[in-house]
């Protein structure tokens, strides 16, 4: 992605002070060299904060001097202009001025700073393409990219020029962020769409989850289906076993079988009707007991009347005598008053009963008839019981079949009520299969593009490699990047393995400044839009001052090799390969190294000797 820094610019808190600014030219190496402590690194933490950085990477001796930072650049073509207000006890500050052209005169106008990273995603070629590798539809990938991770491959920092297994900065940034997306977002930016990949993987689980409810949901349909169809067959049973239904009888479906037990249940429902016989054998019962207790009562009234006429005629008997006595023997008799009294007193009573017997008594009801007609009412009576009875006992084994009926019907009725099984999606069902037999190819195209790009990559590493000089001992040797660790190998000619350990920290230097050259020369080819064309470069003087700040002659030969490979780098790029490329270096060494050796793509920025550094000395010391 074509992008050229064009200025860094400070402005302070002392309204007496002009602000300060740092002019930069495009394809060359541009450098501010000078002692240490002058705040030379921390030109690339006011790059990185007024690139909307979340988090304050400037020492807090630097951002309480200034007021505003700001820097003005050219990214595809458009020259823009980003002024952020210096951090306030160590907390980013959100305003923000943004715009197109150069710095502006009046700071009054702000941007949101959501506004401002949309542009800069925008053109860091971050779009719903991007994003969406399948389409909005199936959403993007949980990689949430954003075009503050690619400036990981735009810093060569002090930090991670010299260490054996640490090749990208991911601390200046936000360690864990960034070492959770640096393999993905290194994938992308060799040419293999990792997002492409991520999502591909992605959207096989989901299609393999809803392939997997489909599957469970026709299982689920089978199975109740089929425990559906044992139910039906168990209540077809029993009908047979209650001789509702024939015991030979087969129903060759489910629907057959449950159409046999409707019909027995409605066919029997009419013979229901018959269990008005127990009301009826209950009246006749009643009617049996009333007309049984009227022949009981007449009958106890004729024994009654019976007695009292055997009792008047044996009363009648005994008092015979005295009827004899008195025509017979009455002057043979005492012939008291007494006895004159007891005789007629006895001759009344027997007068009495006589009269009694021979009177014609009416009685209470017609004894004769009335029985008669009761027992043939009560024979009727008995002959409806007992043709009755046995209609019951019968009719009791039919009733146990109406319980038995009305269990069938509960369990009829039951199983019509059951959840009806959804029918499965074949639509679905067939997209899904198709879209996984798709997507499962793209993880083995993507690893034999993969394998492609990183040939391709190595390659441009080794061409940087090659022009070194102070390596005498590598030479002919094999680089290969290792994208699982993230780090550079080197296999030595004549050996199949790479070496643990390359020995100095001068080694580890140019291996890391052959990863980032050989890492920006491939994206140039390959025409990969999303990192800048662009590279701040930390100090490569590093592995070479001692504490006294002296370097030996064949440091200075290693160093000078260093410097004569970035600056054959920017001529490769700009000749050879027709693009621009700048780099931004700091650096403790003089500009004399690039002076006296014609290293003509080398452009001295500024020089921080004699107490001058980033912040002017009069404001600095205020």
């Amino acid at each position: 992605m074509k992008f050229t820094l064009h200025e860094i610019k400070l402005w302070f808190k002392n309204d007496f002070s002009e602000s300060k600014s740092y002019e930069f030219l495009p394809n060359k190496v541009n450098v501010i060299t000078g002692n240490a402590t002058t705040g030379k690194s921390s030109f690339w933490s006011i790059i990185d904060y007024c690139l909307l950085s979340g988090k304050v990477n400037l020492p807090n001796t630097i951002y309480e001097k200034a007021l505003w930072f700001g820097i003005r650049f050219t990214i595809n073509d458009k020259e823009i202009s980003i002024i952020r207000k210096a951090p306030e006890k160590g907390t980013p500050a959100s305003d923000l001025i943004f715009k197109e052209g150069g710095f502006p005169d009046n700071f009054e106008i702000k941007t949101p700073i959501e506004e401002a990273k949309t542009f800069l995603d925008n053109e860091f070629g971050i779009t719903d393409a991007l994003r969406f590798p399948y389409g909005n539809e199936f959403g993007k990938s949980s990689l949430n990219i954003s075009y503050r991770h690619f400036l990981l491959f735009n810093a060569l920092t002090e930090t991670v020029i010299g260490a054996p297994e640490t090749y990208f900065d991911t601390i200046f940034f936000g360690k864990e962020e960034y070492e959770n997306a640096l393999s993905h977002i290194f994938d992308l930016v060799i040419g293999v769409n990792d997002l492409e990949n991520i999502k591909a993987l992605e959207r096989l689980k989901e299609i393999e989850n809803d392939l997997k409810k489909i599957q469970s949901q026709n299982k689920s349909n089978e199975t109740k289906e089929k425990n559906f169809g044992v139910n039906v067959n168990r209540l077809l049973d029993k009908c047979k076993e209650y001789n509702f239904v024939e015991f030979d009888y087969y129903s060759e479906t489910t629907e057959e079988a449950l159409d046999t037990i409707q019909e027995v249940i409605e066919n029997t429902k009419q013979k229901a009707s018959n269990s008005n016989l127990f009301l009826e054998l209950d009246i006749l019962n009643k009617d049996r007991s009333r007309i049984q207790g009227q022949i009981n009562a007449v009958t106890q009234y004729q024994r009654e009347y019976d007695l009292y006429r055997r009792n008047l005629n044996k009363s009648a008997d005994s008092l015979q005598p005295i009827e004899f006595l008195n025509k017979n023997l009455s002057d043979q008799l005492v012939n008291s008053y007494e006895t004159k009294l007891f005789l007629d007193s006895l001759q009344i009573s027997l007068y009495n009963i006589k009269s009694s017997l021979t009177k014609k008594v009416t009685e209470p009801v017609k004894v004769d008839g009335d029985v008669k007609e009761l027992k043939d009412q009560l024979k009727s009576i008995n002959d409806k019981i007992e043709d009755l009875t046995k209609i019951q006992k019968s009719y009791l084994a039919e009733g146990q079949k109406f319980i038995v009926l009305g269990e069938i019907k509960n369990a009829y009725e039951q199983l019509l009520k059951r959840e009806v099984a959804k029918p499965i999606d074949a639509v679905k069902l067939n997209r899904l299969s198709e879209e996984k037999d798709r997507l499962s190819k793209v993880p083995g195209e993507t690893s034999q593009i993969k394998y492609t790009m990183r040939t391709f990559l190595n390659e441009c590493i080794q061409r940087n490699f090659d022009l070194l000089k102070s390596l005498p001992a590598y030479k002919d040797s094999k680089l290969d990047f290792n994208t699982e660790k993230m780090i550079l190998q080197l296999i030595p000619k004549g050996q199949l393995f790479p070496l643990d350990n390359v020995g100095s920290k001068s080694n580890y230097m140019f291996m890391h400044l052959c990863v980032y050259l050989g890492l920006h020369e491939h994206m140039i080819n390959i025409q990969q839009d999303h990192v800048p064309q662009f590279l701040f470069i930390d100090q490569p003087s590093i592995p070479y001052y001692a504490s006294d700040n002296q370097k030996g002659n064949d440091d200075k030969t290693k160093l000078l090799d260093a410097f004569t490979l970035l600056n054959s780098f920017i001529e490769y790029i700009n000749k050879t390969k027709k693009q621009s490329f700048q780099i931004f270096m700091v650096e403790h060494a003089s500009k004399d190294y690039w002076i006296e050796n014609n290293l003509s793509y080398f452009h001295t920025v500024d020089e921080f000797n004699d107490g001058k550094g980033l912040i002017p000395q009069n404001i600095y010391n205020n």
